[in-house]
């Protein structure tokens, strides 16, 4: 009897966990520039890259994330043979339009090192979220439009954009604090010009 009341409480936390997630994410999926179609695609296209990753035996990290069902690669592996590996795993995930593969050749760091590096990234990104958010009152940009991934400092922008939009959010990223790089894997869709 009592795993069972536990087993309720744990469910009920878990439920009411999700309501503040769920009153942020339908909105901000509605003012997303795919379909809702697409945004479950890409959803999906993570989640089928994770479990194809962990089928992998070597001394990598990798991350995928998908925009539009265009893939990017992030993270470190101690050889090209287990780079190429990993994109050869995502090119069969059923969707996959394209792939960025940027997981750097190098030796893996040291935990300290990683998660120093992980923790850098993490206010990279966050930095250039706000900015772009700073910027939404002036312009089309919002942060809902771009993605953000920051892997070793290195800043990785993917959207559906205008070139207006495109530029404004790489000059956002290049000047923020931290940035050794900035990288763009944007389409450009003109139709979404300031009125």
């Amino acid at each position: 009897m009592p795993i069972k009341f536990l087993s309720i409480i744990l469910l009920f936390f878990t439920l009411s966990a999700c309501a503040p997630t769920a009153v942020i994410t339908v909105p901000a999926s509605i003012a997303d520039r795919r379909t809702t179609g697409i945004q479950v695609e890409d959803q999906t296209i993570e989640f089928k890259a994770t479990y194809e990753f962990q089928q992998i035996e070597g001394n990598f990290s990798a991350s995928a994330t998908s925009y539009n069902q265009i893939v990017l690669l992030t993270g470190e592996s101690e050889s090209q043979e287990l780079k190429d590996k990993v994109e050869s795993s995502v090119a069969k995930i059923e969707g996959v339009k394209a792939i960025y593969n940027e997981i750097l050749v190098t030796k893996p760091l040291a935990l300290k090192e990683k998660v120093k590096s992980k923790t850098k990234d993490y206010g990279i990104t966050t930095n250039v979220k706000a900015r772009i958010f700073k910027e939404e009152t002036k312009s089309n940009l919002s942060p809902i439009h771009i993605k953000v991934v920051t892997e070793r400092q290195i800043v990785h922008l993917m959207g559906i954009v205008s070139d207006k939009e495109a530029e404004e959010a790489e000059k956002i990223a290049k000047t923020s604090k931290g940035v050794v790089k900035v990288k763009t894997y944007f389409e450009i869709d003109n139709q979404y010009k300031k009125n």
